[in-house]
Order: C-alpha cells, then structure tokens, then sequence
C-alpha cells in the first residue's frame, strides 16, 4: 500500500509596497540589459578604435608585382596580395622591380614605385565627416604618385605627404614625388601643391600646408615643370630637359640639359618612342592604329612619371585626364594609366554571358632601361557576369619572329572592377568594365622570359 504524498510549495509572502519596488527592479534591469545591447555595438568599436593594439584600415591592395614588404612597428614583415588592408602605422617598403598600388579608405590612390619606402602615419577618415580627415604620409625615399580622395579634398588643411626635406600640402589632386636624403623633386598632373622646406617654422608632425616665406606652389598650368628641394638650398621650379620655357615668373630659373643629363630610362616616353623606330615592329596591322568607332567611357593614355627620374606626367594622359571631372583612377602600370569620370553611372549585369571585341590597344616592352613600342595583333574577352568572372587572351608580336600570349582569367565585382587571379593567369590585369556592361577596358604586365616587361592597355566593345 502507498501513500501519496502531497508536499506544498510554501509561497513567499511580502508586503505590497515591497512586491511593487522588486517589480520597478526588474523593469529597471530589463531596460538596462535593452539598452546595453543597443551600445555595445558603439562600445567596441570606440574601443577598437582607442586601442593602439589595433589599427585602423587606411586602404587595401589594389596592385601588387613583386617583392613588396610591409610591417607595423616591432612586428615582422608580413606579405600582400591583391585585396589584402593596409593599416595606419604600417611601414612599407618594394624592393627592385617591384611596386604596390593602394586604394585609400577615402577612395584616394597611392603608387609605390620600386626600391622605395613609405610610413603610413595617420589616415582618420570618416565619410560622414570628411571634413575632419586627418591624413599624414611619410615617403623615406623613392617614387610615390598620389590622388587624393574624399578625405584629402574635404580637409587640404589636416592632409601632409612629407619627405626628408620638403612638406607637402594639396591644393589639387594628382601629384608624383622623388625623394631621397638629398633632393625631393615634386611635379603635378592635376589641381596643385604647396611645397615647403622641413624645418623649425614647417614640422614633419604637423598636418597640412605650411606657411612659409621658403614655400613654393605649382599647378598643372605650369608645364613640364617640376619644384627641386636640396639640402640647405632654397626651393626651386625647374623646366624638364628639352621643353619649353614656362611664362615668365620672376625669381624661378630654369634648368638646362648642361644641369641634368637624364639616363636612358629617365627619357619620356615620347622621347624614347622616336629613339627606339629602328625597333618599332610592323604595326600594318597592329590594333593600336585602327580607328576607334565609338567614345569610350574609360580614359587611357601614357603616364611618363612612371618610367623616368623626374617626376611628371606626360602631355597625352594630362590632356585625357582635365577633361574628366571627378576623375576616378582605376590603376596604372609602367606605361600606362586608365580612369573614368566620377559622374559615371557604373553598372554591369547580373546576368548574361558575352564576348567583346577589341577596338583598341597599345603596348610597350621595358628591356634593360629601354622602352620599346609592339604590335597588339588580336585579342579575345569573355566575361559572365552571372558568374562575376573573366577570361581574356591577347597576342602581341615582341618581333617579327617572337609572338608573345597574354593570358587570364579572373573576377569582376558588382563595381564592374576587373582583378586577374594569379593561379590562373600569365599576367597582371587590372580595369573596369562601363556603360551597363557594354565596354570593358584593362590594364596588362607581363614578365618574359627574356627578363623585360610588356606593359599594354586594351579596350573592348560588345
């Protein structure tokens, strides 16, 4: 026989006015726990950001050949690929051969030439506030070229790209830098700078422009000119070998070919285009000399700054380029620089799968200091936007006899930006894709066997 057993919970009796202060208690608790979901979001990333043990993004990898080391302060050498961030405090450094091309948080463009050292110090840019960017960039020695973005343009006053000697602060947009112990040499594709000497009245760790009575401001009006900095000298605006006198401006000497006798591989391109016909192969039917029938959206010309000492930018690409407003770079290599209008409306298909053919193309060989011209002979692009992949292939004649195939395959984003995928391809590409996905124009470098470098450019049309 069992016996249930009935066991009562005992119930826990308070006063009212005690049951109604615990009830005030929890619904205080529950709003607190609302709200603290509601910041924690806001709470660590302004912890994030004040902590030093995490840097901020200042951009990403746009363009990587060869060797290139980047590390933060104590901290080992770490490699990049394409896509890879680059953080503020990152110390970067390419090797011979080699250069990086970064994509600034701000939409701002920074190219590191070869055997050249650069210090991201501080890039603070918030697109709400563009106004209060705060962005400092220390190139040791080397070639830079920089376009500034939105941060730069919104705040000229709290944006510095300093050398050794000289401080520079933006009144325009596209600029190219040489520095090393001795000289900084400063020239201008677009908009303007202000150049001042490093010293007592201009600190390397202050932000913008200084005001000095040793301050020099040059524009793109001034052409084929350039400001030199020497060590205890006061700055000058020089004249490039062999061009033109500058309108007259009291006070700024020019330099002569008795001064500078620029080598082989400091020469324009244009220069070396005329030096180099006994090696001009036969462009009878090169691609490069047909007509184009319809105006590209994408811009491309030759960028002279790239391949010579004295930094500039060549007539063809600076006249392509000022007509362009809100100029957006897509990348550049050592011939050439493609970009598009800001105002254009980039689109592709979600869908679909298209051949284009090409409407025009150029290319260069870069062989021991000498840049020889070659003939683009044909060429294919498929691209599916389903699938936001690419494969080209392009024949270009190196000689008579030797005709060299570049070939690739890679990824085009929702943006209509176009990036090679290096297991599946022979060369760099880089470019864009326009016009609701009707046109598409890319960037290519290849090394050859023979240790030179092509570099070309090729338009598309569907």
């Amino acid at each position: 026989m069992t016996t249930a057993l009935n066991i009562r919970t005992p119930e826990l009796c308070l006063p009212k006015k005690w049951q109604a202060a615990l009830l005030r208690q929890c619904l205080s608790c529950v709003v607190a726990l609302l709200l603290l979901a509601t910041w924690m979001p806001q709470f660590a990333k302004a912890a994030e950001a004040s902590n030093p043990t995490v840097p901020a993004v200042a951009g990403h990898v746009a363009f990587v050949n060869g060797q290139v080391a980047i590390a933060q302060p104590g901290k080992p050498n770490r490699s990049v690929q394409t896509g890879d961030p680059v953080y503020v405090g990152d110390h970067i450094q390419t090797l011979a051969n080699s250069q990086l091309h970064l994509r600034m948080v701000d939409n701002a463009f920074l190219a590191l030439r070869p055997s050249s050292q650069l210090l991201i110090s501080a890039y603070q840019y918030d697109k709400d506030q563009p106004q209060a960017s705060k962005i400092r960039i220390d190139l040791e020695q080397g070639t830079s070229r920089a376009v500034s973005g939105k941060g730069g343009q919104a705040a000229k006053n709290q944006y510095r790209f300093n050398t050794p000697l000289a401080a520079i602060g933006l009144r325009g947009t596209d600029y190219t830098v040489l520095a090393d112990a001795d000289k900084t040499r400063v020239s201008v594709a677009q908009g303007g700078v202000i150049v001042s000497p490093l010293g007592p009245d201009c600190l390397s760790s202050q932000l913008g422009p200084c005001a000095s009575a040793l301050s020099r401001e040059l524009t793109a009006g001034t052409a084929n000119a350039f400001i030199e900095i020497t060590a205890n000298q006061i700055p000058k605006i020089l004249q490039k070998p062999g061009s033109a006198t500058p309108a007259k401006t009291v006070g700024v000497p020019s330099i002569s070919e008795d001064v500078v006798k620029p080598d082989a591989l400091q020469q324009t391109i244009e220069r070396k285009v005329v030096t180099d016909q006994v090696n001009k192969v036969d462009e009878a039917t090169n691609v490069a000399n047909q007509t184009v029938h319809q105006e590209s959206l994408a811009k491309w010309g030759r960028w002279s700054a790239l391949v010579q000492q004295y930094p500039q930018g060549s007539e063809s690409i600076n006249k392509v380029f000022s007509q362009i407003v809100n100029l957006q770079i897509v990348d550049s290599n050592e011939v050439f620089a493609l970009a598009y209008s800001g105002k254009t409306n980039v689109t592709v298909p979600s869908q679909g799968q298209f051949q284009f053919a090409m409407v025009a193309a150029e290319a260069y060989v870069k062989d021991k200091d000498v840049l020889s011209r070659v003939g683009v002979k044909s060429g294919n692009l498929d691209i599916d936007f389903a699938q936001g992949i690419f494969n080209t292939q392009v024949a270009v004649a190196i000689s008579p006899a030797n005709l060299e195939t570049v070939k690739s395959q890679g990824t085009v984003d929702r943006y209509g930006r176009m990036a090679s995928t290096a297991t599946l391809s022979n060369a760099n590409i880089s470019g864009v894709v326009l016009n609701k996905g009707l046109e598409a124009t890319y960037l290519f470098d290849k090394t050859l066997s023979s240790g030179g470098l092509l570099s070309g450019v090729a338009q598309w049309a569907r």
